[in-house]
């Protein structure tokens, strides 16, 4: 926790006095040296401070890109990692400091993330086959979970085990050097938020967080298909993980490609995928698969209206009668709280209990 809110308060202080015209000379000289602090943090047991580190580093990036280029070869290094790292919001995290990286130092390193993002989209391929009923065994096995290694929570690395490791390692509590291998489907999901990041960012010319950057549909175009292909891939389970997240990142990508080039490009090559998520009618996806695809068609029919996007859904036989349905339910929710004399709104009805309501709620 320590070293987590270190890192929060590193990347609090460029990102205010980073970008202040009268003090950020004043941080100028000690960015070297903060860097090097948060680059050891990449190394840490712990995955929130891997994550509070990625993030950080890439705020320094766009308040200081002339200070940061020396280290930039091992900081695109390190990033490129953490997109392919085990925890879902390590890899998010990675795609808005490489996102952050672009917006600093603009073409060459949008080349740079381009490469990786064509290596690492196609990944879950490699994926080795598995069906659901072995995967669920192997999960609710008690001989292959007895007596195993305990792990400390918050990290990767065992606990009560302190051991050396070669060249850096890991650090933190307990030194460890051991944690769970990757998996390949991992890497594609991390491609998802890094596609995220470059559509919302750089995908508007006229929105675009550099003028002479700009995602054209000659460049999104083939990863989006890509993408599309191997996400319609089920030989494993965690595949629903994997459409998950990629319908949880569509409306964000949609809004920032706008209505016409979605329609007109992009939207037909997802909607046989989410009609079938949507509709799920041999009971093969996961409830949070299919709640996401709920979500997310929602928010595109919003987006590009409900009787077009009803329209696309009809067209490939399947998904209709489910968004129907979910379309009926928001009206109903809507009338009920009318009843009540509350104030429906929408997506943000509900709430995490562990956090606070959103600003909406309040009013």
């Amino acid at each position: 926790a320590v070293r987590e809110a270190a890192c929060q308060g590193v990347a609090e202080l460029a990102q205010k006095v980073g970008t202040h015209p009268l003090f950020a000379e004043y941080l100028s000289p000690f960015v070297t040296m903060l860097l090097q602090a948060l680059l050891m943090c990449f190394h840490d047991e712990s995955w929130p401070v891997r994550d509070e580190a990625c993030l950080a580093c890439g705020t320094f990036c766009l308040a200081y890109p002339e200070e940061c280029l020396s280290e930039l070869p091992t900081l695109f290094e390190r990033w490129t990692e953490q997109l392919t790292d085990q925890i879902w919001s390590v890899r998010e995290d990675a795609a808005v400091a490489l996102g952050d990286a672009v917006a600093a130092y603009g073409p060459s390193m949008l080349d740079k993330v381009l490469t990786v993002l064509r290596k690492s989209l196609p990944a879950a391929r490699d994926q080795p086959p598995m069906t659901r009923a072995e995967y669920k065994r192997l999960q609710n096995d008690v001989g292959a979970h007895t007596g195993n290694q305990v792990y400390s929570c918050g990290s990767l690395a065992p606990k009560l085990k302190k051991g050396p490791a070669p060249g850096a390692g890991r650090i933190g509590c307990m030194s460890c050097f051991v944690d769970r291998p990757k998996a390949p489907w991992e890497a594609t999901d991390g491609c998802i938020y890094l596609l995220r990041e470059l559509c919302v960012r750089f995908a508007n010319r006229d929105e675009s967080d550099r003028e002479d950057v700009v995602m054209g549909d000659a460049v999104l175009l083939p990863l989006m298909t890509e993408l599309a292909d191997v996400c319609r891939l089920s030989h494993y389970p965690q595949s629903d993980d994997l459409r998950t997240t990629l319908w949880r990142q569509l409306p964000p990508i949609s809004e920032a490609l706008g209505k016409r080039r979605l329609k007109s490009l992009y939207l037909d090559l997802f909607i046989d995928s989410l009609a079938k998520n949507l509709d799920d009618q041999y009971g093969c996806a996961s409830q949070l698969s299919i709640h996401a695809a709920g979500q997310c068609s929602e928010e595109i029919a919003d987006l590009i209206g409900v009787g077009i996007f009803r329209g696309r859904l009809e067209a490939t036989g399947q998904g209709g009668v489910a968004f129907d349905r979910l379309m009926e339910d928001r009206r109903r929710e809507k009338n009920m709280a009318a009843m009540s004399g509350g104030k429906f709104v929408g997506r943000e009805m509900f709430h995490s209990p562990f956090g606070p309501p959103t600003a909406s709620q309040l009013i």
